[in-house]
């Protein structure tokens, strides 16, 4: 808006007899805007009926989430877990084949005790941990026998066993070490939250590693 100037006289009684005062004054009209008062905010929802279904849709989407992030997680942990798995396979069956050479090489000693021992015990081992030990303790008599060996006549007959276990043992060597690394990805993942909450309802546990000693050292 245009501003203008109005005057406006105001008459001022006579303080003594005879004069009189006259004020003028000059006003300006305000161009300032009034702010909205805070009461004057819409509200959220223009009825109850719009502020339940708002809810409730909130509601329904939070449960999808997570839905969709436990099948996941689900899908997720039985995807590494099958992949230990098969590593397992077939770290289990070149630790199979290493004792079945070592059960023939046995049959060929005239003392068979001690290494007989070791080959029977391994085949009631159905854990990690106890084909682990046998593993390390069949790595022992082996290394010992191969010394006592080496200076027999004879030894052709025998090295042919020993250098196929040797074999064995290199390939032994990575399937471990896949095997080892999938378990223990899988391991900490089920320890991790979210996943956590899906191991403990699935019982899922974490998965043994294997430990055992690399190939033969004392190889003459």
């Amino acid at each position: 808006f245009p501003r203008c100037r109005q005057s406006l006289t105001l008459y001022v009684p006579p303080v003594m007899r005879g004069s009189s005062q006259t004020l003028s004054i000059s006003m300006v009209p305000s161009t300032r805007v009034r702010e909205p008062r805070l009461s004057a905010k819409k509200p959220y929802f223009k009825d109850r009926r719009s502020a339940v279904i708002s809810i409730a849709v909130v509601v329904f989407l939070l449960v999808l989430a997570v839905l969709g992030i436990d099948s996941n997680n689900v899908r997720r942990l039985g995807g590494y877990q099958r992949q230990a798995s098969l590593s397992r396979e077939t770290v289990e069956t070149q630790i199979s084949d290493r004792f079945r050479y070592a059960a023939t090489l046995s049959s060929l000693l005239e003392d068979q005790r001690p290494l007989q021992k070791v080959v029977s015990a391994f085949e009631t081992a159905d854990t990690v941990e106890r084909q682990s030990e046998l593993y390390r303790e069949l790595e022992e008599e082996l290394a010992v026998l191969q010394k006592e060996l080496y200076s027999d006549p004879s030894y052709n007959i025998y090295g042919p066993y020993f250098e196929k276990m040797y074999e064995i043992e290199r390939q032994l060597v990575d399937s471990i070490a896949e095997y080892n690394l999938h378990a223990d990805y899988f391991n900490k993942q089920i320890r991790a939250f979210p996943a956590n909450l899906v191991a403990k309802r699935n019982n899922l546990v974490e998965l043994p590693l294997y430990a055992v000693s690399s190939a033969l050292k004392s190889r003459p």
